[in-house]
Parts: structure tokens; sequence; C-alpha cells
């Protein structure tokens, strides 16, 4: 009778740490579950917010070669994008702002979209803000090649932009000389269409203020640094997409995961300032996450 009774009590004990092992399992999957959902809700909406705000970035840099301060808006990578109706956000942020130059860096369509009349309509816009000026993008590019939209470049440039392909125009501000060249190509088409040739042919002023634009980043550190600019100015990358706390951008076409130029300020050849856009808008379902849209405003002053 008492061994009966002892089997008993020890098989109720077991059953009670079984029940209780089963309630702290459920309590933590429970708990996972709640964790998953909040952290799949956060990036949803804030991949939805993405899509209607975006953050404005100052930079401050200075020149010897100029008298006064001078401002640039650049707008990157917005793939036909509105914020607001008409984009009248955008419009109206710009011209809170007051810049002297407003640059366009490449890829304000997405090449698939048949229907980019907002860009159009945004370019016009600014135009009455201050002189635009703009390089293609990788888009630009396979819209005019691949999808034969040949009459692109010129819509473009009736709304207000004047492109820069492989080309140069000295700009007088104020007192100063701005020295502004835009190239197309991406790394590996430098040299075959054109703008190695261009590069070695350009007329570089000492005493103009040198800005270089190119969509693609990479292409400053392994195609440009030889040449003497200023300031480049660079997209295309997104910011890396996803910005990982700590280790910066998570991915780029050219470069990879984990790639060196995301966005931001860098220095190449140890003297060159380049400023990489994390851009306006997607063109990827990717959502971007820890990584807003944003307008990019540089103030360069003189000393």
């Amino acid at each position: 009778m008492e061994k009966s009774t002892q089997i008993t009590t020890e098989t109720a004990k077991k059953g009670k740490r079984h029940s209780r092992f089963l309630t702290v399992f459920a309590r933590i999957l429970i708990i996972l579950l709640v964790l998953a959902v909040g952290a799949g809700s956060a990036v949803f909406f804030y991949a939805k917010y993405t899509k209607t705000h975006y953050t404005i970035t100052f930079y401050q840099e200075t020149s010897k070669k100029l008298s006064q301060s001078i401002r640039l808006a650049v707008i990157s990578d917005i793939h036909n994008r509105e914020y607001g109706e008409g984009n009248a956000k955008l419009i109206s942020d710009i011209s809170t702002l007051k810049p002297d130059l407003i640059l366009f860096l490449g890829d304000m369509i997405t090449k698939t979209d048949d229907h980019y009349e907002p860009m159009l309509n945004l370019i016009s816009n600014l135009s009455q803000i201050a002189p635009c000026y703009g390089v293609l993008g990788n888009h630009e590019s396979e819209r005019i090649y691949y999808y034969d939209d040949r009459q692109l470049p010129d819509r473009f440039r009736n709304a207000g932009l004047n492109l820069l392909r492989n080309a140069q125009e000295t700009i007088r501000i104020g007192a100063d000389n701005i020295q502004l060249i835009g190239l197309e190509g991406t790394v590996y088409g430098f040299d075959e269409y054109g703008g190695r040739a261009f590069m070695d042919n350009v007329n570089f002023d000492p005493s103009a203020y040198c800005i270089v634009m190119n969509h693609i980043p990479i292409l400053f550190d392994s195609k440009l640094s030889a040449y003497s600019y200023d300031l480049g100015i660079a997209g295309h990358v997104h910011g890396g997409i996803i910005n990982l706390p700590f280790i910066g951008g998570l991915f780029s076409d050219e470069e990879g995961y984990f790639p060196r130029y995301y966005a931001g300020e860098y220095t190449v050849d140890g003297q060159k300032t380049l400023i990489i856009s994390r851009g306006m808008g997607d063109s990827r379902p990717i959502p971007r996450i820890n990584n807003m849209p944003e307008l990019v405003i540089i103030d360069i002053s003189g000393y």
C-alpha cells in the first residue's frame, strides 16, 4: 500500500513538472509570436511611412575657391514618386531652402513605367526656383535603349533640366565660378562609352569650384580618383536598402553585401569629397529598413 502511494506521488510530481514545462514553453512561444508580429508590423508601417515621408540631410563643405556660400539641393533616385499631390511637399521644402542650384543624380523614373509626367512636372516647377542640372541614371539609360524611349532626354530638357551627358558647364554664382561636370555610364562602360575620353579632355579651371555628378558612386573610387575635382555627388545605392546599426548599408549592385559606398560623406584619394544620397524613392520590392529617403542639401562656404 505504501509502495503504491509512493509511485502515485512520484507520477503526480512528474505530471506537475511536465505541466509547468508546457506552460513555460507556451508562454515563450506566445512571447516570440507577439515579438514576430510586432516586428513584422513595425517593418510594414515603416515601409509605408517611407513612401510618403523623407528627411532633409545637410552637409557643410568649405573651399578657398569661393568668396561666398552657395547651396545645392540634390534629388536622387526618386523613381517617379510624389511627395504630396503633384510633389507639392517637396517643391515647397526646396523653395523654402532657397538653393542656388538644384541637381538631379538620375533614376528620376522607373524603367518599366511609361507614365513619368510627375517627374516632368517636378522639374518644371523646380526650374522656377533655381537652375536645374542633372545626369541620367541606369533606369533612364535602360528606358532609352531597351524600351526605345528616345524622346526621354528631350522631354526632360523641355521641362527645364539641363542634362549633362559627358558634358560640362561653368556657372556663375555671385562672384564665383562653378565648374559642373556630368558623366554617364557604369564602372564597366566608363571607358567604352566615352566617359574616359571626355574626362581626359576636360580643361579643369583651377580657380573654379569643380563638382562632378555621376549616378554610380563606386565610379569615383575606381575611375575618377585621378581627376582634379573638388566635390563628387552620387546616388544609385539607396542607402544600402537596409541599414544595419553599427554596420551600415546591407547591399549594393556593384559591391554586393556590406558595401563601402552606400550613403553619407566620404574622402576619395585622400583629398576629394564624395557625398552619396540615400535617394528619395524605390525601384525594388524590398522595403527600406532604418533607411529613410532623403533630400540632400549641401552648403559650400568660402574661407
